[in-house]
């Protein structure tokens, strides 16, 4: 039993995370949210789309949360004014255990029935150094902005680190030998 638990434990820690979908998913329920608040519909009979005929309108399209309704209306367009996403360190006492805040910001102007209303959302949550560097690897129609690289070594320090590491190795084995 003490072995499963802990099976369990490994298992779950590994995928703690959210990713920047997950974050988008979140953040579009908000909008979602507030397009029924606004437009006084049934929440089961909004139709929402991205009208942007760009990688970043599909991104957006497949992470809106879809629902079955019984009727239809028409669909309530949704223009992308500005997306932006930032991961930003946050000053804390160490910088082994340093950590990052993930904001992701959605300015967007949505229609219905020849009615203009504007909306800015944002979202945010707090990401561990390893966590970033699993999500940097993640594909994202826009851009990542933020100082989430300071406090890394340079590329050209690490280079001559390891350089001088080996030099050293082989100076000493001449030595001896």
């Amino acid at each position: 039993m003490k072995y499963v638990l802990i099976i369990c434990l490994l298992f779950g820690l590994g995928f703690g995370q959210s990713s920047h979908r997950e974050l988008t998913t979140e953040l579009l329920k908000d909008l979602r949210k507030a397009i029924t608040d606004s437009t006084s519909l049934p929440k089961d009979s909004l139709n929402l789309s991205f009208v942007d005929e760009s990688t970043l309108g599909a991104f957006l399209n497949s992470c809106l949360p879809r629902t079955k309704s019984q009727y239809e209306i028409e669909p309530t367009d949704i223009i992308t004014n500005k997306i932006t996403m930032s991961i930003n360190h946050t000053p804390t006492k160490s910088m082994r255990n340093s950590r990052y805040l993930r904001q992701l910001e959605l300015n967007v102007l949505f229609i219905h029935e020849q009615t203009e209303y504007a909306w800015n959302g944002k979202i945010s949550d707090n990401l561990s150094k390893a966590q970033v560097k699993s999500l940097l690897g993640e594909e994202i129609p826009f851009e990542l902005k933020g100082d989430y690289l300071r406090g890394e070594p340079a590329v050209i320090l690490i280079v001559l680190t390891t350089l001088g590491v080996f030099s050293l190795g082989a100076a000493l084995f001449f030595i001896r030998t």
